[in-house]
């Protein structure tokens, strides 16, 4: 039997949930937030075929402008420099908050199987995609 919960009562705060268990996440670390954990992921994962502001701002659903101030941050901080690469820092600080997000992640879904899980991830793909949809058609 279906649940009477609408599906946004269950993703809007489960969004936010996490939004805020990352950012604990992340908080022993100079990595300031979500904006510059995206950031800086997709910096260092830059390859031929894309860029690194691709990535973010499409992570981010940022404009230009604010890919910029989260760079400007990033390299105030000291994890990328002006060539636009992470530095020693910031691949110790990334390296050590993915550490801490997988710690996070596994507690997250203790007691889920693999099935659940894929499930998951299926359905949740799929509203994101669609949502996506809905974003570029109203563009």
């Amino acid at each position: 039997m279906p649940s009477a919960r609408p599906l946004p009562t269950v993703i809007g705060p489960t969004e936010n949930a996490l939004r805020e268990l990352l950012a604990r996440t992340l908080s022993p670390t100079s990595i300031p937030g979500y904006p510059a954990w995206v950031a800086l992921n997709a910096i260092s994962a830059v390859d031929a075929r894309s860029t690194w502001r691709r990535r973010a701002s499409d992570g981010l659903r940022a404009d230009s402008e604010e890919i910029e101030q989260v760079l400007a941050g990033l390299q105030a901080a000291g994890l990328v420099d002006q060539e636009e690469r992470p530095t020693a820092a910031g691949a110790a600080e990334l390296s050590a908050a993915r550490t801490a997000v997988v710690a996070t992640t596994l507690r997250l879904v203790e007691g889920i199987d693999d099935a659940e899980q894929e499930t998951t991830r299926h359905v949740l793909d799929t509203i994101r995609s669609r949502a996506e949809g809905l974003l570029a058609a109203h563009d």
